[in-house]
C-alpha cells in the first residue's frame, strides 16, 4: 500500500513518530512549498496495509494530543 500526505508536520517529527509506532514502512519526504508562509511537505508512506495503518494510527493520535 502507498499513501501520500501533504502536511505541515516537520520531517524530523514524522520520522520520530515512525520510530515510536515501530511500523515497518518506508517514508519519503519532499518539500512541497509554502502555504500562507508555513512550509508543507509531501510524505509518501510505503508498506503493507497493516503497517501503514499502524503508522497512520500513531500519527493521528500524536497530532491530536491523544
Amino acid at each position: 500500500m502507498r499513501k501520500k500526505l501533504i502536511t505541515a508536520i516537520p520531517p524530523d517529527e514524522v520520522l520520530k513518530i515512525k520510530e515510536i509506532s515501530k511500523a515497518k514502512v518506508e517514508i519519503k519526504i519532499r518539500e512541497v512549498g509554502l502555504y500562507f508562509g508555513m512550509p508543507r511537505w509531501m510524505v509518501v508512506i510505503d508498506g503493507s496495509d497493516e503497517e501503514v495503518e499502524k503508522f497512520m494510527g500513531v500519527l493521528m493520535r500524536s497530532r491530536a494530543g491523544g
